[in-house]
Protein backbone atom coordinates (compact mmCIF):
# COMPACT_ATOMS: atom_id res chain seq x y z
CA UNK A 1 0.00 0.00 0.00
CA UNK A 2 1.46 3.32 -1.02
CA UNK A 3 0.33 6.65 0.67
CA UNK A 4 -2.72 8.51 1.12
CA UNK A 5 -3.01 11.86 -0.23
CA UNK A 6 -6.39 13.66 1.19
CA UNK A 7 -8.31 16.05 -0.80
CA UNK A 8 -11.97 17.02 -1.22
CA UNK A 9 -12.18 13.96 -2.99
CA UNK A 10 -10.89 12.18 0.10
CA UNK A 11 -7.98 10.38 1.15
CA UNK A 12 -6.52 7.72 -1.44
CA UNK A 13 -5.02 4.95 -0.98
CA UNK A 14 -2.75 2.98 -3.12
CA UNK A 15 -2.72 -0.93 -3.37
CA UNK A 16 0.18 -2.64 -4.81
CA UNK A 17 0.03 -6.36 -5.83
CA UNK A 18 -2.65 -8.74 -5.03
CA UNK A 19 -5.78 -9.04 -2.53
CA UNK A 20 -5.37 -12.62 -2.05
CA UNK A 21 -5.10 -15.50 0.85
CA UNK A 22 -2.88 -14.61 2.96
CA UNK A 23 -4.62 -11.28 3.37
CA UNK A 24 -2.63 -8.31 4.68
CA UNK A 25 -4.51 -6.69 6.93
CA UNK A 26 -2.89 -3.27 5.81
CA UNK A 27 -5.68 -2.12 3.83
CA UNK A 28 -7.92 -2.71 7.34
CA UNK A 29 -5.33 -0.62 9.25
CA UNK A 30 -5.26 1.77 6.91
CA UNK A 31 -8.52 2.29 6.39
CA UNK A 32 -9.68 2.48 9.89
CA UNK A 33 -6.88 5.07 10.56
CA UNK A 34 -7.86 7.73 8.54
CA UNK A 35 -11.89 6.82 9.79
CA UNK A 36 -10.33 7.56 13.44
CA UNK A 37 -8.62 11.03 11.95
CA UNK A 38 -11.97 11.81 10.92
CA UNK A 39 -11.76 10.97 7.13
CA UNK A 40 -14.91 10.19 5.74
CA UNK A 41 -14.67 9.41 2.00
CA UNK A 42 -11.84 6.83 1.50
CA UNK A 43 -10.87 5.81 -2.41
CA UNK A 44 -8.75 2.69 -2.90
CA UNK A 45 -7.25 3.12 -6.15
CA UNK A 46 -6.33 -0.45 -7.77
CA UNK A 47 -4.83 -0.14 -10.99
CA UNK A 48 -2.06 -1.93 -9.41
CA UNK A 49 -3.85 -5.21 -8.03
CA UNK A 50 -3.40 -7.93 -10.41
CA UNK A 51 -5.39 -10.48 -8.77
CA UNK A 52 -8.13 -10.66 -5.54
CA UNK A 53 -9.75 -13.98 -4.43
CA UNK A 54 -12.79 -14.14 -1.67
CA UNK A 55 -10.49 -13.39 1.11
CA UNK A 56 -9.07 -9.98 -0.61
CA UNK A 57 -13.15 -9.67 -1.46
CA UNK A 58 -14.03 -9.72 2.08
CA UNK A 59 -11.34 -7.27 3.12
CA UNK A 60 -12.77 -5.25 0.64
CA UNK A 61 -16.33 -5.68 2.07
CA UNK A 62 -14.73 -5.25 5.90
CA UNK A 63 -13.21 -1.51 4.68
CA UNK A 64 -16.80 -0.65 2.92
CA UNK A 65 -18.58 -1.79 6.34
CA UNK A 66 -16.27 -0.04 8.39
CA UNK A 67 -16.10 3.38 6.16
CA UNK A 68 -20.53 3.09 6.55
CA UNK A 69 -20.53 2.45 10.26
CA UNK A 70 -18.76 5.68 10.42
CA UNK A 71 -21.46 7.43 8.18
CA UNK A 72 -18.60 7.50 5.61
CA UNK A 73 -18.05 6.65 2.08
CA UNK A 74 -15.67 4.02 0.64
CA UNK A 75 -14.95 3.73 -3.20
CA UNK A 76 -12.89 1.76 -5.56
CA UNK A 77 -11.59 3.49 -8.80
CA UNK A 78 -9.17 2.27 -11.79
CA UNK A 79 -10.06 -1.61 -11.02
CA UNK A 80 -7.86 -3.81 -13.22
CA UNK A 81 -9.93 -5.77 -15.81
CA UNK A 82 -9.48 -9.04 -13.88
CA UNK A 83 -10.62 -7.48 -10.07
CA UNK A 84 -13.40 -5.71 -12.08
CA UNK A 85 -14.52 -9.30 -13.87
CA UNK A 86 -14.19 -10.57 -10.17
CA UNK A 87 -15.88 -7.53 -8.13
CA UNK A 88 -18.88 -7.37 -11.06
CA UNK A 89 -19.80 -11.51 -11.09
CA UNK A 90 -20.00 -11.14 -6.82
CA UNK A 91 -22.11 -8.25 -7.74
CA UNK A 92 -20.05 -6.14 -5.51
CA UNK A 93 -18.51 -3.97 -8.73
CA UNK A 94 -21.48 -1.49 -8.72
CA UNK A 95 -21.68 -0.34 -5.02
CA UNK A 96 -17.84 0.03 -4.34
CA UNK A 97 -17.14 1.92 -7.92
CA UNK A 98 -16.69 5.70 -7.55
CA UNK A 99 -19.68 7.27 -9.03
CA UNK A 100 -19.33 10.81 -10.18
Amino acid sequence: MIGTPCSSRGCVLYLDGTLRTPVDRGLRHSVRALLRRGQRRVVLDLSRVLRIDAAGISELVRAYNMATATQGVLRIVHATPWVRQILERVGLFDILSERS
